[in-house]
């Protein structure tokens, strides 16, 4: 049985609380698993760790803020 989708809202927050909260969580995360990050700007140093590690990510703009999914490659 798949585990369900994990969404991480860290609009608000000040840098590096966004970022290490995403590390923190995708520590947790199962393959056919997606992290959905909500945040106020694109987490651009963010991509080379993921690219790094061998996770895939996408990056929409959601009016107000940028959803970041995130899942194992």
């Amino acid at each position: 049985m798949a585990l369900p989708d994990i969404t991480l809202d860290v609009r608000g927050l000040p840098p590096p609380e966004p970022l290490e909260q995403c590390l923190e969580a995708l520590a947790d995360l199962v393959p056919d698993q997606r992290l959905h990050m909500l945040i106020d700007r694109e987490p651009y140093p963010l991509y080379a760790m993921l690219d790094r590690d061998g996770f895939q990510h996408a990056c929409t703009f959601e009016e107000t803020h940028f959803q970041v999914t995130i899942w194992i490659g």
